[in-house]
């Protein structure tokens, strides 16, 4: 499956190394080859020769290696002829470098000058892990071109049940498999998705609207789109370029975003309703409101989207998000059955224009799936198999 393909991994000073080595090893059996980059702390934890002998590879320690001494400029060569780079496990120190751009050593160093595609597996001690510091390395290295698995809850090496540990080789491979071989598992289906945040209109240069910067509902397009699905996108107002080679409806209102959903509605398999709908309208608009007038508004409610297409929905399937700050599931499940969902998508405000999302998934039979905080395209394809 891997056959061609080059691997870069990179391993770290965290006690989930010795995992590591059955990465190594079941990739070496998908047919990939496989070189080993380890920070001088990784080594102490699990012999370079354990990993020389399941790759086949020299491993690299440091830039100056005897063994890799006749590859010139192994950290530009190897890393630019690499598909991929990951580093399992990857400690705050090592995330904090990628963030930084720093390159003290092979591995940031190789880190840094790779074009390949990047994943990070994290693993460390639950609070470090809920460090601002940390969390605000994470979400640049995400902006940086890195996508991330994990970390998942589960036994620490403190002794401590929390969230931290390393997500399981089976499931990083799993993901490397998707990363180089992409799933055409969504070839015949067709995929509408609605991304950002509709504008009502106050006057000609005002309007009412929030905070939702669209990049969930692109990460669902760009995600649908990998795995071979037919997808059309209705955009509205967002700062983000087209994913793939998508070409976005653009709106602007929710009676604009109604008309487009409708308009596209009939040949879907799959609406998913990512976009955040303004619930009112100003009844009346008219020209500039001049400072000295001051300023009320009269508001009427927005047409309900999908209580709109519920009624009509057939066999498609249809997903709905729920932002709410109190109460999440609750108020989720009761939207789940008023509108007659399939799915809803459950979230906080914690996940306006980030780079990440930490949601829960309800299905419509109640089962709850809470999804650990990950880089928007891989909960959009956990999203996305929870549907089909």
């Amino acid at each position: 499956m891997l056959k061609g393909k080059t691997i870069i991994l990179g391993v770290t000073g965290c006690i989930a190394a010795y995992k590591a080595a059955t990465i190594v090893s079941r990739l070496k059996d998908l047919g990939a080859d496989i070189w080993v980059v380890m920070t001088k702390e990784g080594a102490q934890l699990v012999g370079p020769l354990t990993f020389r002998t399941l790759s086949g590879n020299p491993v690299i320690l440091d830039l100056y290696s005897q063994e890799i001494i006749n590859t010139p400029v192994p950290h530009i060569s190897l890393s630019q002829q690499a598909d991929l780079m990951v580093i399992a496990p990857a400690t705050a120190n090592v995330i904090g470098k990628i963030a930084g751009g720093l390159a003290d050593d092979a591995l940031s160093t190789m880190a840094l000058s790779t074009t390949a595609k990047k994943l990070l597996a994290p693993a460390m001690n639950c609070e470090m892990w809920r460090n601002p510091a940390v969390a605000a390395n994470v979400e640049k290295c995400c902006r940086l071109g890195w996508e991330t698995i994990g970390p998942v809850e589960g036994k620490l090496a403190c002794g401590d049940s929390d969230l931290g540990r390393m997500s399981e080789p089976e499931e990083i491979i799993a993901r490397i498999v998707e990363l180089l071989v992409p799933r055409q598992d969504l070839k015949e289906k067709k995929v509408l998705i609605t991304a950002g945040g509709t504008r009502e209109p106050i006057d000609p240069v005002r309007y009412l609207s929030n905070r939702s910067s669209g990049k969930m509902g692109y990460a669902l397009a760009e995600a649908a789109r990998r795995r071979g699905a037919t997808v059309t996108l209705i955009s509205a107002n967002v700062n983000l370029s087209a994913p793939l080679d998508i070409r976005p409806v653009k709106v602007e209102t929710a009676q604009e975003l109604l008309a487009a959903v409708l308009e596209h509605f009939k040949n879907a398999d799959a609406v998913i309703m990512a976009a955040a709908v303004a619930d009112f309208k100003v009844k009346s608009q008219k020209g500039k409101i001049k400072k000295e007038n001051g300023l009320t508004l009269e508001l009427e409610e927005n047409p309900d989207i999908l209580t709109a297409i519920a009624s009509q929905k057939g066999t498609k399937k249809l997903v709905g998000f729920a932002l709410e700050t109190d109460d999440l599931v609750a108020n989720a499940k009761k939207k789940l059955a008023e509108k007659k969902l399939d799915l809803i998508v459950a979230n906080g405000p914690e996940n306006f224009d980030s780079d990440l999302a930490k949601v829960v998934l309800i299905g419509k039979n109640g089962g709850e799936r809470a999804l650990p905080s990950a880089a928007k395209l891989i909960v959009a394809d956990q999203i996305l198999d929870a549907v089909f």
